[in-house]
């Protein structure tokens, strides 16, 4: 709840300066984002995903869904943030830079298990 009215309130505030002083509004939301999406990490994100990690540790790769989610998450913040500010070609960079950095991870953790089932496949033929 207290989120919905501190997000209130900064609506109310950024219509306020978007009256009173409208070149510097586009810096200022930036600005509050930012700041309102550090709160909900590290108080709601953060903690959500580390219990999510500790609840299904049983279950394989579970902590790296829950790392891709998180940063296909963000990844959609920032990149909407950016194309509401009109950087589009800058946005489809971050979701391209985010996206190859996930199959990279990606990649790297399933390396033994595709190791494996090559030397099983090569077995067989």
């Amino acid at each position: 709840m207290k989120y919905l009215i501190f997000a209130t309130l900064c609506m109310l505030l950024l219509s306020f300066i978007k009256g009173a002083i409208g070149k510097l509004h586009p810096i200022i939301s930036i600005i509050f984002f930012f700041l309102f999406f550090a709160q909900i990490f590290a108080l709601v994100l953060y903690p959500l995903f580390s219990e999510l990690v500790t609840i299904t540790q049983v279950i394989p790769y579970s902590k790296l869904l829950a790392y891709t989610a998180l940063l296909l998450l963000l990844s959609h913040l920032v990149k909407s943030i950016l194309e509401e500010q009109e950087y589009d070609a800058f946005s489809q960079g971050v979701d391209i830079a985010i996206r190859g950095s996930l199959v990279l991870i990606w990649l790297q953790q399933l390396k033994p298990a595709m190791t494996q089932l090559t030397d099983l496949l090569h077995r067989f033929s």
